[in-house]
């Protein structure tokens, strides 16, 4: 039995929301209240509660949210509609803190009323965003997916892309509640790929947890592994405590579904150290009994049961039923285990007792829950309605000034009309060519590429029957002459060996440059098997790790398609070898629905991205051309001293 700390809760967007105060401060609320007093705006007024209200949402509650109704009450005396939304808003922030999400919907749906008739595309995202936000903790999933579905909407027309790698992740949480784990791989990937492009890291380690949550869900606890332990490196990096212990305690599940119990219990205890560090009362109550159960399956029953009374105080502190449920339940098998029957018994009554508690109240919340439903249903058809006076009148005052501009649009069509239809054959022309010289290009590319590949071949061949023979021979004549030449000279021997051993490094060497060129293991066994064929080569030295991964290629791929990306793989591990002074390298294929993603990692020394003319020498050029023929898509990611990333994307 094991309790999963993290919860991705779905991230708050405060849009409409000020920004200037992030860091709350006793001074800066001090001059904002000294300003409010002495102020005779009253628009400036609105600005000062707004903003104190976002001060005091992190220190002092009761406070926010007497600025924020005093906010709206002098909103609605100006009949200022910005600041009545803006009020509403932050009224709601503040219940979601309260965990009171039912109230705080309401208060949403009252901003984002106003705001649909003022039109500003940020805020009735932000609206939507929140709305989706409170029927997501309240376990709403379609709801919440409704909501936030038209939160991307907007975002990618306004090409926010930070807000839209935020909402996708938010998307994979509500998949991961409807158990729609393909839909989490898809959403999470486009989410972690724009992070990446933006160089957003929280948004990646949020995206590389989704990711691993889905893997878990599948049972594939080692890829999860694989991602969370990525996430953890990027949260280590931004320093950030509570997801860098919740991250650990997810690990320490992981390994123990595989089983490792050594690996998980040091997981349990470094989230436990750093629970105990940052005083999180409620997560040292969830990670002692996730350690305590541990132990009971190690049969180490006093430190069980030093954990687990740990963390049943804690719960009873904090009335964190759902933990305390799974505490009694552990603390009743350990008794059960120790032969101590009365004490088993208690807990385990204990333990009944509680779940038909915790039964009652989900009952008296479903209902309560039906009426929200009601409720929220009957706000969504006023809204509804306002939304279509708002096209009716739209459209009365398009009516008006289609009969001002009727005229004027008529003539200047007639000419229009003209003008068309003596531009229409030289553009039908035009396009003719145009689609002519695309076929021709595209036949003059295909017919480099096939000569190309021929010319590797012919070159591959010669070197293994023309120069691999010679040497052969050579070899052959040397030893030959070994045995004629009867010397007792060190030197002379040492002469002979050092000649032989050159030898035979040539004929290595000429045997994997025609392997490599020829690509025989490509032609017969598909893409994967030629890049581990490779890749095995040379993990023979010492000199660097390579580790490579495969997700869902199941098949064959389109010849060309496999040929480009395996000497696009050669050219960048290559590059590796030569340039990077890396140790590891990490390659992975990720098959999607509709596109492969081939990812290629190392710990080398990175370049500078922004100036790729400047590293013609490495080929950069000639692996984006070939990228480009096969209508695919190439990211270098790329920091001095801090490795590279190389993203390609191929449509299939």
């Amino acid at each position: 039995m094991n309790l999963v700390y993290k919860k991705n809760t779905i991230l708050i967007f405060l849009l409409a929301f000020q920004i200037n105060g992030l860091f709350a401060q006793s001074n800066i609320t001090d001059s904002l209240e000294n300003l409010l007093n002495k102020s005779n705006s009253d628009t400036i007024k609105l600005q000062l509660l707004s903003d104190l209200n976002w001060e005091y949402c992190n220190s002092n509650l009761e406070k926010a949210r007497n600025y924020a109704e005093q906010e709206l009450d002098l909103a609605i005396k100006l009949s200022n509609k910005k600041y009545m939304a803006q009020a509403n808003n932050d009224i709601g922030i503040v219940l979601i803190k309260e965990n009171k999400f039912k109230q705080a919907i309401n208060y949403h749906q009252n901003a984002l009323a106003i705001r649909l008739k003022l039109a500003n595309k940020a805020d009735i995202a932000s609206s939507y965003s929140k709305i989706g936000q409170c029927y997501a903790e309240m376990d709403e999933y379609k709801l919440a997916l409704n909501y936030l579905l038209k939160t991307l909407t907007i975002y990618k027309e306004l090409n926010n892309k930070n807000y839209i790698a935020y909402t996708l992740n938010n998307i994979c949480y509500l998949y991961t509640g409807l158990k729609n784990y393909d839909k989490v791989l898809e959403y999470a990937t486009q989410s972690y790929n724009i992070a990446l492009a933006i160089n957003d890291e929280y948004s990646q380690a949020s995206a590389l947890e989704k990711l691993s949550g889905c893997f878990e869900k599948k049972g594939q606890f080692n890829t999860a592994i694989l991602y969370q332990t990525k996430a953890l490196n990027i949260f280590i990096k931004l320093n950030d405590s509570n997801e860098m212990a919740a991250t650990y305690n997810n690990l320490g599940f992981y390994y123990r579904q595989i089983p490792n119990n050594v690996k998980a219990k040091a997981f349990y205890f470094k989230a436990l150290a750093i629970a105990n560090s940052i005083k999180d009362i409620n997560s040292i109550g969830i990670y002692n009994n996730n350690i305590g159960n541990l132990f009971i399956t190690e049969k180490q029953y006093d430190l069980a049961e030093k954990h687990l009374k740990i963390a049943e105080k804690i719960c009873l502190d904090q009335s964190m039923e759902t933990t305390l449920l799974l505490t009694y339940k552990s603390l009743g098998d350990l008794y059960a285990l120790t032969n101590r029957g009365e004490m088993a018994v208690k807990n385990y009554n204990n333990y009944s007792a509680l779940k038909d508690s915790v039964f009652s109240n989900n009952m008296a919340e479903q209902f309560s829950e039906m009426q929200t439903k009601y409720e929220t249903n009957e706000k969504e058809i006023a809204n509804q309605l306002l939304q279509k006076e708002n096209e009716i009148t739209t459209a009365e005052l398009n009516r008006s000034n289609l009969v001002k501009w009727s005229l004027l649009i008529g003539i200047i069509l007639v000419v229009l009309v003209s003008y068309l239809f003596y531009n229409s054959y030289k553009l039908k022309q035009k396009n003719i060519l145009n689609a002519e010289l695309l076929r021709q290009k595209e036949e003059n590319s295909i017919a480099i590429i096939d000569a190309e590949e021929l010319e590797r071949t012919r070159i591959a061949r010669d070197l293994h029957d023309g120069i691999g023979q010679q040497l052969s021979a050579a070899k052959l004549n040397l030893v030959a002459l070994k045995s004629l030449v009867n010397t007792s000279k060190k030197e002379e021997i040492t002469l002979f060996e050092n000649a032989s051993g050159l030898i035979d490094e040539a004929v290595n060497d000429v045997r994997l440059v025609s392997h490599n060129m020829m690509a025989n293991s490509l032609i017969k066994h598909g893409l994967i098997s030629a890049v581990r064929d490779f890749i095995n080569k040379l993990n023979q030295s010492a000199v660097l790790k390579i580790n490579i991964e495969t997700f869902g290629i199941d098949e064959r791929l389109n010849p060309t398609i496999e040929m480009i990306l395996f000497r696009v793989l050669q050219e960048l591990v290559n590059n590796i070898l030569k340039h990077a002074q890396a140790t590891e390298v990490s390659i992975q294929f990720v098959r999607h629905e509709k596109e492969l993603s081939l990812i290629i990692e190392d710990n080398g020394v990175g370049f500078d991205t922004k100036n790729l003319e400047n590293y013609e020498g490495i080929g950069l050029k000639n692996i984006q051309s070939r990228i480009n023929y096969i209508n695919g898509k190439v990211f270098f990611d790329s920091y001095l001293t801090k490795g590279t990333t190389v993203n390609i994307e191929v449509p299939l």
